[in-house]
């Protein structure tokens, strides 16, 4: 019988023909905490003689999976496997050794990883970009405003998701409509006369109404048209402009981000956050993850 600490139903253990049976209930805390507490144990004690095994994940923003494994041909540790998982919008790099030197040949694997894509490594294992983005505002000691509209709020939320964000987000604030704009932000209305919400201008108007109305060190905005309606020939839907601004930094691009309306959302999202990292990072002169 094996003994369920967070239910009612048990679990079981036989042997059959030489093999190990385990029987667990489906509910997945209940199972997941028999499977560590109990089934892990029980096996690593019987085969103890197998060699270690090492494994790391190494996350990556910007890329897709085609140029990262171009850029890793050939570079990596022979005894270290190589493989690939796209977990929407990041690009997992999973690395395997074993043997008793399996430790040391994944820290020289993860080196040659680092050397090959520098910045675009976020994170190694489960660091998502929103928790690695927020650890380096942190660390910077930046104040940071948002001025989000296709993105509805979806910076902070991702922001707020991890545990200390009020130490870098002063305020976030949601401004759809062309009268938020103006009126929370101070987007002047010839700019929305002549160049539209989706726009370069309107982007930069944006970051630096943020800015100048919290008062923080850095602003970032998003405006863009996620879909599936409102795209026109000159602005097509998955047209997205960011902005950052601040004291040191003043900087708008425009991206076409392709996929249904939750997958531009997050695209523009994900590249936002990725901004923020990047400038933490040379802020400080900080070096990449490790």
């Amino acid at each position: 019988m094996i003994a369920n600490g967070n239910g009612t139903a048990p679990g079981f253990f036989l042997q059959q023909d030489g093999t190990d049976l385990f029987f667990l209930p489906g509910v997945p805390n209940e199972m997941l905490a028999m499977l560590n507490q109990t089934v892990v144990t029980s096996l690593l004690e019987k085969f103890t003689e197998l060699p270690p095994i090492c494994r790391r994940n190494i996350n990556v923003f910007g890329l897709p999976e085609p140029e990262v494994e171009s850029r890793l041909k050939n570079v990596l540790p022979d005894d270290v496997s190589l493989a690939f998982n796209v977990d929407f919008p990041l690009v997992i790099i999973k690395l395997t050794a074993r043997g008793a030197t399996s430790q040391k040949l994944i820290d020289r694997a993860e080196l040659a990883v680092r050397k090959h894509l520098e910045e675009y490594v976020i994170g190694i294992d489960d660091e998502t970009l929103a928790q690695v983005t927020a650890r380096h505002l942190t660390a910077a000691g930046l104040s940071l405003a948002l001025a989000e509209s296709c993105t509805g709020g979806l910076i902070a939320e991702l922001l707020t998701d991890q545990a200390g964000a009020s130490a870098f987000l002063e305020r976030s604030v949601v401004t759809y409509a062309n009268s938020a704009k103006t009126g929370c932000l101070n987007v002047p209305e010839i700019i929305l006369e002549q160049h539209g919400a989706v726009s370069a201008e309107c982007a930069s108007a944006m970051a630096r109404g943020a800015k100048a109305t919290a008062q923080t060190d850095i602003a970032l905005s998003v405006t863009g048209i996620a879909g599936p309606d409102g795209g026109t020939p000159e602005k097509p839907v998955g047209t997205v402009y960011i902005s950052l601004f601040g004291d040191d930094v003043d900087r708008t691009e425009q991206f076409h981000f392709p996929g249904n309306r939750y997958q531009v959302r997050l695209r523009a999202a994900s590249t936002a956050l990725d901004w923020l990292r990047r400038y933490a990072i040379s802020s400080l002169e900080i070096p990449q993850e490790h």
